[in-house]
């Protein structure tokens, strides 16, 4: 039986790891480029994982397959490739995959991606990090002036973890709590035991070793037995000097999105979604997270073993997403088109992003090394990332130009706004204000094209002078009847489409501005055209195949031959496994994969 082992990273960035690659850092990857074929793949707008990610796996372009963040489609109704492979009794297995696309009953469902501001259910405790030195951790940041990300009300693009916690000193030694999402408390005990740290928590005294990881602890809590482990990354009492780090608490049957696949993956460490510390080389404790994703990965990769060639499923898919937090956190730094390159600087960021790169590789090194010759290996990701230069705020803009009438909030007065954005859509279409289509609508039939065309003509001279030259914020917009031939059609699409220009991210200014400078350094994808590009790294999705019936040695280059599209992995996820293809929108990626009769 063929299967197809997809392995989403987000934010894997081609140019970036062709380089790294080239440089010997990744030696499974590189053979994968050398015994595979590789491409380079366009993302639709906006550049999101959740967009890109979901039409990637269900071979249909946004406007069939996307109706929002955390909003999945009727498979059955839009025949995409997960209902392609159910009638065929075929199962595919999602593991920590984006939540927009419905893993039902025919198949199989782990963790799905949380990407919604409050707080995921399936988590019990924060990963949170205590200290003797909370206000040196605490007081010293820089309060940022800007939000970066969309919706505007819930920005979350600095990936700041928010971690420390004060760790108090008593007369039985340091003390923390952990304090749960649903008011969960527990409070451990930290000791020395000869000239070492000694944890006691639940009951139990656990031996911790400095600068590593420990092993995982069972207690109760929220109603279920559940894993914490530790990191000592500081402990000399004498000097008070002491820190500790805590991993995430989850709940392992809220982890199942189908109740009946129970014992599926019944492993012996938990599956956890995020770590303490962010990517960077700012970071403390750079290590304990490294080992943290290295880890969720190697979970994520036996898993995939164990359902594929030991459970006959037929696809198993998942997101990793360390590399996409790297990029977010170095590139900024690394990239000479960036505001704030520091060539002094450059390669500590750049090795960061290379370290993260290469716990990527060793997992697929397993995968490549213990997958059955009936085994089809895509690595692949959602889009790319270019540094930030300038922040645009599109509700202020708009105002300006009397489209909207924002509350004290900075959000449109739907009363008396002539345009708006959805939350869920991605922050890069406008929807009209219709009256007898919007519950709150103002703007009349009549009316309707006067307002897209003021909207248009506004988009196109949001401009600012960038080192003495003007420079277009928005690079391109459309009308939704425009927008067809990049995806959009349907109900759910909005009436305008747009991009921003190359270094222009989504975002909110105390001050209140339409557009300046960013204040701190970053990168970023999603608001940005699918195509932007630096000499270092671009926008575009990467793909690379491996196994039997794959083209050896091939590179399609998207200069000369085209990108293909975020649709056509799943088009050739269903001819590799025998499906039709007459409800999917994607090709079918020929120029990768072997003809049977022809053996190119």
């Amino acid at each position: 039986m063929k299967k197809v082992i997809l392995f989403g990273v987000d934010g894997l960035s081609m140019p970036l790891l062709q380089r790294y690659a080239g440089e010997g850092a990744l030696p499974h990857i590189a053979r994968m480029l050398k015994q595979g074929a590789a491409t380079e793949l366009l993302p639709f707008i906006s550049a999101w994982g959740d967009i890109n990610f979901v039409t990637f796996l269900s071979g249909q372009a946004v406007g069939t397959s996307w109706i929002g963040q955390g909003m999945p489609q009727d498979n059955a109704r839009t025949g995409n490739l997960l209902e392609q492979m159910s009638k065929r009794d075929l199962r595919a297995a999602l593991v920590h995959f984006p939540e927009s696309i419905n893993a039902d009953k025919a198949h199989f469902s782990y963790a799905p991606y949380w990407g919604r501001s409050e707080a995921w259910p399936a988590e019990i405790f924060k990963p949170m990090g205590y200290t003797t030195h909370y206000a040196a951790r605490t007081g010293d940041k820089q309060v940022k002036q800007q939000k970066l990300g969309w919706p505007p009300n819930s920005a979350l693009a600095y990936h700041d973890k928010g971690a420390w916690q004060p760790l108090s000193k008593t007369a039985e030694g340091y003390q923390f709590t952990m304090t749960g999402n649903q008011g969960e408390s527990l409070t451990a005990t930290l000791t020395t035991q000869e000239s070492k740290p000694l944890l006691q928590l639940a009951g139990r005294a656990l031996a911790l070793e400095p600068q590593s990881w420990s092993e995982w602890i069972t207690f109760d809590a929220a109603g279920t037995a559940c894993q914490v482990r530790f990191y000592i990354g500081a402990f000399d009492p004498a000097n008070d000097d002491v820190e500790i780090l805590q991993s995430q608490v989850t709940h392992r049957q809220r982890l199942l999105a189908n109740s009946q696949a129970g014992d599926l993956l019944n492993t012996p460490a938990p599956f956890y979604s995020k770590w303490v510390v962010k990517a960077s080389p700012q970071e403390a404790y750079l290590q304990a997270t490294l080992q943290e994703a290295e880890e969720q990965s190697l979970w994520l990769v036996n898993s995939a073993l164990e359902l594929t060639q030991r459970q006959n499923y037929s696809l198993w898919a998942t997101v990793h997403r360390l590399v996409d937090e790297s990029h977010h956190n170095c590139l900024g730094q690394c990239d000479p088109a960036s505001p704030f390159y520091d060539p002094a600087q450059a390669e500590s960021y750049d090795d960061v992003m290379r370290q993260c790169y290469q716990v990527l590789d060793r997992s697929i090194g397993k995968l490549m090394q213990e997958m059955d010759d009936d085994t089809v290996l895509m690595l692949a990701s959602d889009h790319g990332a270019v540094p930030n230069s300038y922040m645009c705020d599109i509700y202020r803009y708009l105002e300006k130009h009397q489209l909207v009438t924002l509350n004290e909030d900075g959000l449109p007065d739907m009363a008396q706004s002539q345009v708006y954005l959805k939350d869920e859509r991605g922050g890069l279409e406008i929807f009209v204000n219709l009256a007898g289509r919007e519950a709150s609508g103002i703007v009349s039939e009549q009316d309707y094209d006067a307002v897209c065309a003021r909207t248009l003509l506004a988009l196109g001279n949001w401009q600012v002078d960038d080192n003495g030259v003007t420079r277009n914020a928005v690079s391109l917009a459309l009308l939704k009847d425009d927008a067809v031939g990049i995806g959009f059609w349907g109900e759910c699409a909005g009436d305008i489409v747009f991009a921003y220009n190359s270094g222009f991210v989504w975002g909110v200014s105390q001050g209140k501005e339409d557009i300046c400078p960013v204040e701190v350094p970053g990168a970023n994808h999603g608001p940005q055209k699918p195509t932007a590009e630096t000499t270092l790294s671009n926008n575009y999705g990467a793909l690379l195949m491996y196994g039997t019936g794959v083209r050896q040695g091939y590179y399609r280059n998207r200069k000369t031959l085209g990108p293909h599209t975020m649709t056509a992995p799943a088009a050739t996820i269903a001819h590799l496994l025998g499906l039709p293809l007459d409800t999917l929108d994607g090709r079918v990626m020929h120029d990768m994969i072997l003809s049977p009769n022809s053996g190119v």
